[in-house]
């Protein structure tokens, strides 16, 4: 029986999603534990809220500088480098009892995380054929949908039997263990990576629309990451459940998000990506706002069920734009310029933002804040698109 080009991959696909599994875990991981750890550190909400603007401030440096070093010492190092990093940044959060040793190994944990992204996708793209680089795309980015739904329940397991820092040790020794266990092994790409081209970040930062997708996909990944980091305090403080009925529920949210962003690139395909883009962030940001306006109940299990569904749509139609903004040589450096951003922004000072609104109001204040920028967001490329392709039909008649 013949057999299938993607199958000689499979094993390296595996492996790399695995390890980008644990990547992805070790920074969202702090979410189903911040009350937990706020009651232990007796710290507030914007102190919560800030671990995560220091894993992104981390992540940030680390994906920008990430070229320069997969140049010196090839992908299949760097890939080793980043888990043997983040196992020794997660073992030094474990023995920290103070705000700012937390806050500085959290910046160390995206440090080590930001190496990552860039030398695997090099490597799978060595590793499948061309033909068959979607589905490998596909099959690695399973691991962080995976992730949102194992991280809630792996706390709530070791929160009854040990504490949150037996917890960071585990998943810290663990992803040191495959990290060094990949090194030796025959899968990965020896080939080293390229240093970032100046002057084409330079065009893309003098260019208006690179901008206004930084602006969307920072909205973008507060709809996800942001909302995800802060709902356990949302539901604990807010609404009265216990932390392992919220982490319960924050898994089952994600569940059938893990599927949803194939159909959000079928409608992008099919209606247009920039008209998806903007009816999925207003949706978003309209299901964000009512999520914090409803009391217990029905409808906010419903909500917080449902935001997810509709926030992870976003991602496929918005690569595919944010890679056609300039020419095909460049496509890679609007992604590796606009995603640490956006990560910056989005994953780290919006939840901030959010636990500032949360100590002086309420996690639900702050959530609606949020979500109001999401409607706005959508709203404003909603009607920028319908003038484009009101213009372009101007034009074609």
């Amino acid at each position: 029986m013949k057999q299938h080009p993607l199958y000689p991959a499979l094993g390296g696909l595996i492996f790399l999603s695995l390890l980008f599994f644990l990547n992805f875990t070790s920074r969202i991981i702090f979410s189903p534990m911040l009350p937990v750890i706020e009651m232990e550190m007796g710290i507030g909400h914007v102190q919560s809220g800030s671990f995560f603007l220091f894993i992104s401030a981390g992540y940030f440096i680390s994906i920008l500088l990430s070229g320069f070093v997969s140049a010196r010492i090839n992908h299949k190092r760097t890939i080793v480098l980043s888990s043997v990093s983040l196992g020794l940044a997660l073992f030094v959060l474990s023995n920290c009892f103070t705000l700012a040793t937390l806050q500085g190994g959290l910046f160390l944990l995206g440090l080590g995380a930001g190496l990552y992204f860039p030398s695997a996708l090099a490597t799978i793209s060595s590793l499948v054929s061309p033909a068959y680089l979607s589905r490998g795309m596909a099959i690695h980015e399973l691991a962080p949908n995976i992730g949102f739904v194992a991280a809630p329940l792996f706390c709530d397991i070791i929160l009854v039997y040990f504490s949150w820092r037996m917890g960071l040790t585990l998943v810290g020794v663990l992803i040191v263990i495959l990290g060094v266990i990949y090194g030796f092994s025959s899968v990965g790409s020896t080939e080293k990576g390229t240093a970032p081209d100046l002057s084409a970040s330079g065009m893309f930062f003098r260019m208006p629309l690179f901008w206004g997708m930084v602006v969307l996909f920072s909205l973008a990944i507060c709809s996800t990451i942001g909302i995800y980091a802060m709902a356990p305090l949302f539901l604990v403080n807010d609404h009265g459940m216990d932390s392992g009925k919220a982490n319960t529920l924050l898994s089952i949210s994600r569940i059938a998000a893990i599927v949803m962003p194939l159909a959000g690139g079928w409608f992008g395909d099919r209606y247009g990506k920039q008209l998806v883009m903007a009816l999925i962030l207003l949706a978003t940001g309209i299901l964000t706002t009512a999520m914090a306006m409803v009391g217990n109940g029905s409808w906010l299990i419903f909500l917080v069920v449902a935001q997810p569904l509709f926030a992870v749509c976003f991602f496929p139609a918005g690569f595919a734009v944010l890679t056609n903004l300039g020419t095909p040589k460049h496509a890679s450096v609007a992604v590796s310029l606009c995603l640490p951003l956006a990560f910056l922004i989005g994953g780290g000072l919006m939840p901030t933002l959010i636990g500032l609104i949360g100590d002086l109001y309420s996690i639900s204040a702050g959530f609606v804040v949020m979500g109001s920028l999401m409607i706005a967001g959508g709203a404003i490329s909603l009607f920028v698109t319908l003038i484009m392709t009101g213009k372009n039909d101007t034009v074609a008649q």
